[in-house]
């Protein structure tokens, strides 16, 4: 048998034989992780079980591709790493650690391969030729799920940022058809989007007539958020929404005369109070 035949015949052996030990050798893994006190202070214990099916499934992957039994190791390991690096995100697996158990991996992989390369006498040659897959097969699993990692985070925390945005919009009912907006801290393009958006959609819900935006919590406005304020009125307007604007702080009100703001259109009141008492709320006998 020449060499290349005997590389060849030594790597689908390796493969089988790994993918026949997967679950002896993803125990390994799973207890070295496990023993390392650093590591189990930050997991969560009861997912031990999905990390060593996981590591299961990723061995005999790396079984499969030494063995020539996958058309493209490459594709397969990548999607893996993404299902986990996903797994990982919405377990609340930290990133450093989940790439920190890389080596564990390595390690054993390749005692295995060693264990089994002497008792079959395979050559230093037939070894490395292994090393030419094992090897990057391990890359392409950690580049995968480090990506989806970092996507699947970015997108949750997106999620996130925004709900709190949504939140951050309560359209408070007070009487039958009258309604308050408190308006509270920085407005950026994006949050004034979310105020728009939001608004309208809470006033047809609750049946609003009458709106009340009150600014008392906003120290600054721009010519974007300004014109967001007003498209936020003339939408309402056309809902069949009168809205009046209270709470305009000196800043806001020297703002809206440099910028040339014209809030003719737009009922002002000085503050919540002043608003409020239109609807007969909180007047006082005189």
């Amino acid at each position: 048998m020449d060499l290349q035949m005997k590389q060849k015949s030594d790597q689908i052996e390796i493969g089988n034989k790994i993918n026949e030990n997967a679950g002896q050798i993803a125990q390994k893994i799973i207890t070295n992780i496990t023993d390392n006190e650093t590591y189990v202070s930050l997991q969560h214990r009861d997912q031990t079980q999905e990390r060593l099916e996981a590591s299961i499934t990723f061995i005999r992957l790396v079984g499969d591709a030494i063995s020539g039994k996958i058309d493209n190791p490459k594709k397969t390991i990548s999607e893996w790493g993404e299902k986990v690096g996903m797994a990982a995100v919405h377990s609340g697996q930290p990133l450093n650690e989940s790439l920190e158990s890389t080596s564990y991996y390595r390690n054993a992989i390749w005692e295995f391969i060693k264990e089994e390369g002497s008792l079959q006498s395979m050559s230093a040659e037939s070894v490395l030729h292994i090393s030419t897959t094992i090897n990057p097969m391990i890359d392409y699993a950690v580049q995968a799920f480090s990506k989806s990692y970092v996507n699947n985070y970015r997108d949750m925390a997106e999620r996130f940022h925004l709900s709190l945005q949504e939140l951050s919009v309560p359209v408070v009912p007070l009487f039958p058809g009258v309604a308050v907006l408190p308006v509270v801290g920085e407005i950026d393009t994006n949050r004034a989007k979310i105020l728009l958006d939001s608004t309208l959609q809470q006033c047809v819900e609750n049946e609003i007539n009458s709106l009340v935006i009150d600014l008392s919590g906003v120290s600054y406005i721009d010519t974007m958020v300004a014109h967001r304020i007003f498209q936020l009125v003339s939408s309402l307007k056309l809902l069949g929404v009168k809205t009046t604007l209270t709470g305009l702080s000196p800043e806001i009100a020297q703002t809206s005369v440099s910028l040339n703001l014209n809030f003719n259109e737009i009922t002002l009141k000085g503050n919540l109070l002043q608003a409020l008492a239109d609807f007969g709320y909180g007047k006082l006998n005189k």
